[in-house]
């Protein structure tokens, strides 16, 4: 599996964080179409992910677009959310890991669903979400 990532870091990293936020995204292709159309596999993925993640599930969901068509799967969490929204006749997913507080680890939970999902390759994309305190 090969992986391209990209980091977008904070600008105004001034007298402490109020906010503690990380996003990962990215997209995956070569995944194993079958698992990108079966919505109960990748709702309990993206609870599992929540798991690994350290974060907790407030509701989960999905929604498949029509009997051969791809899901959208969900899970709110306390820290923000999870998602993964598929075209398995691409074998291509978008994956989303938004969480906030420091006990969370998002990139583990990104990389999870990327294992989980066969991928043969990615690219992912970092974003500091935090918002930090102006110094007086």
């Amino acid at each position: 599996m090969t992986a391209t990532t990209y980091i977008q870091g904070s600008t105004g990293e001034k007298g402490g964080v109020a906010v503690y936020g990380v996003h990962i995204y990215g997209n995956l292709y070569g995944c194993d179409e079958e698992l990108l159309s079966n919505e109960v596999f990748l709702l309990q993925l993206v609870r599992d992910a929540a798991d690994v993640a350290n974060a907790t599930v407030i509701s989960a969901f999905y929604h498949k677009f029509g009997s051969s068509g791809g899901v959208s799967a969900v899970a709110i969490v306390a820290e923000s959310h999870i998602s993964i929204h598929t075209w398995p006749e691409h074998g291509y997913a978008t994956v989303d890991v938004y969480t906030c507080g420091e006990h969370t680890k998002p990139m583990a939970a990104f990389e999870f669903i990327v294992k989980k999902l066969r991928a043969s390759r990615y690219d992912v994309h970092v974003s500091d979400r935090s918002m930090y305190k102006e110094e007086s």
